[in-house]
C-alpha cells in the first residue's frame, strides 16, 4: 500500500500540463454597452470580485470585475439577464455560451 508521500512523489506538480490547465480558466469580462448596472452579478459572485461603479452610461453604473480575484465560475455570466458578461480566456477567445447552459443545469440540480 502506498503512503501519501509515495503518491505525492509520483506526481509532477510542476508539469506544463498542470500550468496550462490553471491558465486555461476563463475570466469574466463586461460589455459596458450592454450592462445596465442592475447588480445581479455582484450579488451572485461567490468571491465578491464584481462591483458596480459609477458611470455616465446609465444612472446605476456598470459592473467592474477584479480579474485577479475572479475564479472563472461563470455564475455572473449565467445570471446576467442582458448577456453583458462573457467569459474570456487569456488569449482573447470567448467561452462558448452553450457551456453556460450546461453549468446552469448542474447548478440548478437538473443533472
Amino acid at each position: 500500500m502506498d503512503t501519501n508521500e509515495e503518491i505525492l512523489q509520483g506526481l509532477d506538480l510542476s508539469s506544463p500540463e498542470s500550468e496550462t490547465a490553471a491558465k486555461q480558466r476563463a475570466k469574466a469580462s463586461v460589455d459596458i454597452d450592454l450592462c445596465t448596472g442592475c447588480g445581479i452579478c455582484a450579488n451572485v459572485c461567490p468571491v465578491t470580485c464584481v462591483t458596480i461603479v459609477e458611470s455616465e452610461l446609465n444612472f446605476k453604473g456598470v459592473s467592474s470585475i477584479d480579474k485577479q480575484r475572479c475564479t472563472g465560475c461563470n455564475i455572473c455570466a449565467i445570471d446576467c439577464p442582458w448577456f453583458a458578461i462573457t467569459m474570456r480566456y487569456a488569449d482573447g477567445r470567448q467561452k462558448d455560451p452553450a457551456e453556460y447552459a450546461k453549468q446552469l443545469q448542474r447548478l440548478r440540480g437538473y443533472r
